[in-house]
């Protein structure tokens, strides 16, 4: 994932780019075309037959960043991406499973993405302001119970995107979850990107040098507003460092 995924296709050279100056970090975080991290990271991918790596790590992240965030956790935009990999009934059999369930209609957005490879998908939800840890940890269940029935294997991952009144919360999130520093990178328009290795989350994709990385998170002033958005991803943050308004009407 850390060299290769991108997130939406538009942005596709803008992120090949960031990944010729910047590395595996920043490429990752432009992670913006349509083919997943899954793809380059096989060996993470695995049926999670017992505790949910997902329920795991949300929970975690809920917990250290409830005080962080303006007005709590739950006035945030949570995104969670499932990363699939089967043969072709079993993923239309997800599909239609999942489509048929409605899962988390009144809290969010559930999509489904084919790509190029006929054995891989994509599912991703994203919250709309107001969704609670246990509503999000109830639509992680249902997921991943129709994820088992229809017998793929998937990974999963998650984006955190809201404001905060804190200067130092990165560092704070950081000293809540131990976090070892694997990179750090800062663009010129004052965002700031660190990827860490927590031994907390069970979530992990490989760095290079041996390393592996769970946590990134980003800093972000914006221009107009001044005000500060901390982006957070388990294992690394999906999309760009900007705070969605969707849901927040």
């Amino acid at each position: 994932m850390m060299s290769t995924n991108r997130f939406v296709r538009k942005t596709a050279d803008q992120a090949a780019s960031r990944r010729a100056r910047f590395g595996v970090i920043i490429a990752a975080v432009v992670l913006l075309s349509g083919v997943i991290w899954a793809a380059v990271n096989k060996d993470q991918i695995r049926v999670q037959k017992n505790d949910s790596i997902l329920t795991h790590d949300i929970a975690l992240l809920w917990q250290w960043t409830d005080k962080l965030y303006n007005k709590g956790a739950a006035n945030t935009e949570w995104t969670l991406r499932w990363d699939l990999e089967g043969d072709g009934a079993a993923l239309t059999q997800a599909d239609q499973k999942l489509k048929a369930d409605e899962i988390g209609q009144e809290q969010g957005t559930l999509s489904i993405f084919p790509l190029s490879s006929e054995n891989q998908a994509m599912v991703v939800y994203v919250t709309k302001q107001g969704t609670t840890k246990k509503q999000l940890l109830a639509i992680v269940n249902e997921v991943e119970a129709d994820l088992k029935e229809s017998g793929l294997t998937y990974s999963g991952g998650m984006t955190v995107r809201g404001d905060t009144e804190y200067n130092n919360a990165a560092e704070r999130l950081a000293h809540a979850a131990g976090g070892k520093r694997i990179d750090r990178y800062k663009d010129n328009s004052g965002t700031i990107s660190e990827a860490y290795y927590s031994e907390k989350l069970f979530s992990a994709v490989e760095a290079g040098a041996g390393k592996k990385a769970n946590l990134q998170i980003a800093a972000h002033r914006e221009t107009e507003s001044k005000q500060l958005s901390l982006i957070i991803g388990i294992p690394l943050i999906t999309g760009d460092y900007t705070v969605s308004q969707q849901g927040n009407d």
